[in-house]
């Protein structure tokens, strides 16, 4: 019970972190480290090449950016993107580029290629290993699995990392390890669907290294919450971000412009006011925007943006200044509470 209750009190702590962190796909600038196979220009913009594609997945939120990608201007001139870099060694000694990229210009790249920008924020997934609790039956077998085993956890882990993802391993103390025994001869999904309710965590994945037999086998096989049919884990585990990320993922129409009336609440003060119109006038698809009204410590604006309606709102809620305000449903206007000042 002390086991699951710090697992728990994990969990939290992770949760509270992900839900106060900036929306990734809106920060100012992005620092991407790769490494480098040496200091000369062509490795550099090599180097540069890679942190630019690392960096596009990770900001539209979706391994399938790069799809198609190759022969597009996007990849030919990363340099455009990089306000400064700076080669440095690890820890191991090995050269690495760390190039800082203007969130702005990513942004606007994405959107005039008609390309997803990610509006929400870290996801977390349980990830269960059988080959992390199981028992063996001999010295050559422990070592082969053991070896497969922490590959599959270090490629959880490296993908988590690039995909900004946490997972969360499953403590298999004796509530888990009796759900185990209990379910055994029914599929793995039913399994993880039984122990991703006490985990608290809708999305999970199951990656397993030994065949129907018991062989440990070269790669292993995943299945997850969206799709049980096995497959890789490089695409097992992107396939359920991609999935995750899509709900919060921006893909504007570039020949849409409206106009939309906005309220924005809770704006106490010249100076919260000036605030507010700046960060509004700085949004990605704000192309203009008028004061109309005033109204106690209310205002009423009327913005003109690139896109929908939808697309705006999901921009505006990410934003780490603004919340979405109770009454705005069924109305005409998009409302909004300035958080700031609260």
């Amino acid at each position: 019970m002390q086991k699951f209750f710090y697992i728990l009190l994990f969990i939290s702590t992770l949760s509270n972190q992900i839900f106060t962190e900036q929306a990734y796909g809106l920060k100012d600038s992005y620092d991407i480290r790769v490494d480098l196979q040496g200091s000369d220009k062509i490795s550099i913009d090599k180097g540069m090449q890679e942190a630019l594609k690392t960096l596009f997945v990770k900001v539209s939120g979706s391994s399938e950016t790069l799809e198609g990608l190759n022969d597009n201007d996007l990849l030919k001139n990363p340099q455009k993107y990089v306000s400064e870099y700076r080669l440095e060694n690890n820890e191991e000694g090995e050269l690495q580029g760390n190039f800082l990229f203007s969130g702005r210009l990513i942004r606007q790249a994405l959107i005039k290629n008609t390309l997803p920008l990610w509006t929400g924020k870290s996801s977390t997934v349980l990830v269960y290993l059988p080959c992390l609790t199981e028992t063996v039956s001999s010295l050559n077998e422990n070592i082969t699995s053991n070896i497969s085993c922490l590959s599959s956890k270090q490629e959880i882990q490296n993908i988590s990392a690039t995909r900004l993802s946490y997972p969360v391993f499953p403590s298999m103390d004796l509530i888990d390890l009796s759900s185990l025994d209990m379910l055994r001869p029914l599929p793995a999904n039913v399994f993880m669907s039984k122990i991703s309710k006490r985990y608290d965590l809708s999305d999970w994945l199951a990656c397993f290294n030994k065949d129907d037999f018991g062989i440990v086998i070269e790669k292993p096989y995943c299945i997850s919450s969206i799709n049980t049919n096995a497959n890789s884990l490089q695409k097992t585990f992107n396939e359920l971000i991609n999935f995750i990320n899509n709900e919060f993922q921006v893909q504007v129409n570039n020949d849409l412009q409206i106009t939309v009336p906005v309220i924005v609440r809770n704006v106490r003060g010249q100076e919260a006011l000036n605030e507010v119109l700046a960060n509004i006038s700085n949004n990605i698809l704000v192309k203009n925007l008028n004061l109309k009204t005033i109204q106690n410590n209310d205002i009423q604006l009327s913005v003109q943006v690139l896109g929908s309606k939808i697309d705006f709102r999901k921009i505006m809620i990410a934003n780490e200044e603004f919340d979405h305000s109770p009454d705005d449903e069924d109305r005409i206007a998009l409302s909004f509470i300035y958080k700031k000042r609260i």
